[in-house]
């Protein structure tokens, strides 16, 4: 870590630790909210109430009915007890080692984003989320296994914390996304409307889902390779896929493309990630 902030191991002791400057707190209770309006959570509470209801008609046992149920929703309590416990005062703050984030409730710990190892931001928003303009930020991170930079937030002030993370990085927003061709309709239907594809001069953008929408953000200098796919049914609706691979072993991939859309989107990419790895700065903590 050391090397990596550019300075030697041996005179670690005498840096510090740099200073911190507070971006966001997650309050306690707009983090409770946030976990009960997720869909994982209704559909575990929906399950406990139709399958048990389901079997007492069918078998007028109230053992089994209880032996079905308590477990159900002992998961759905369980797993948003867990993700409280461990999100509970989620912390960002930025120095010049990159995002700090604090969190937990019992065990307290403490991470760093160093924003050049970043590959791959995802700003993902839930259904039930939309009306308070919430949104959670993912990360893919180069030797982390931490994949999340915020739990719940505004959308606007994610946007800014994204911005420190991918400097000069503007996020797309809905109309600036476009469409797969409507014949996309004839392999994905309904689903296909949820699809989105924004290439800018800093990043690779792709948005899909419908109830729980998530829109990924790949820096072109982070970009490995790129592909393109087309099975037999995409290749007679001349529609194909798009994936780009990132330094995290991970994928992201531009779905239901205009098959010669996507043959230019390969090319014009291809040479977009060598221009952004040869012009990217260092991967720098401090200067």
């Amino acid at each position: 870590l050391a090397r990596a902030a550019g300075f030697a191991p041996e005179t670690a002791h005498e840096v510090g630790e740099a200073p911190a400057r507070q971006l966001l707190r997650v309050p306690p209770g707009v983090l409770a909210v946030s976990l009960l309006l997720t869909g994982a959570t209704w559909g575990t509470l929906l399950a406990a109430a139709v399958v048990p209801t389901l079997l007492w008609l069918a078998t007028h046992n109230l053992w089994t009915v209880l032996a079905t149920a308590l477990p159900l929703v002992g998961a759905a309590g369980a797993n948003s007890a867990g993700r409280f416990v461990a999100e509970y005062d989620w912390t960002v703050a930025e120095s010049p080692d990159g995002l700090r984030i604090d969190r937990g409730l019992l065990d307290r710990v403490h991470e760093t984003v160093p924003p050049g190892r970043v590959q791959t931001v995802r700003i993902v928003e839930p259904l039930l989320w939309r009306r308070r303009r919430w949104v959670r930020v993912e990360l893919d991170v180069a030797g982390s296994s931490n994949s999340v930079l915020l739990p719940v937030a505004p959308r606007e002030i994610a946007e800014s914390v994204v911005a420190r993370v991918l400097p000069g990085v503007t996020v797309p927003k809905g109309p600036e996304l476009s469409r797969p061709p409507r014949r996309a309709a004839r392999c994905r239907p309904v689903w296909w409307r949820g699809h989105g594809l924004a290439v800018t001069d800093a990043v690779f953008a792709v948005r899909h889902g419908l109830l729980r929408r998530s829109l990924a953000l790949v820096p072109h200098a982070k970009v490995q390779s790129v592909r393109l796919t087309q099975g037999p049914w995409r290749r007679a609706l001349r529609l194909a896929d798009v994936t780009v691979d990132t330094g995290a072993n991970k994928t992201v991939s531009a779905r239901l493309r205009d098959a010669d859309e996507a043959a230019r989107l390969l090319r014009s990419q291809a040479e977009r990630s060598r221009t952004g790895r040869r012009d990217a700065p260092p991967d720098r903590w401090m200067a």
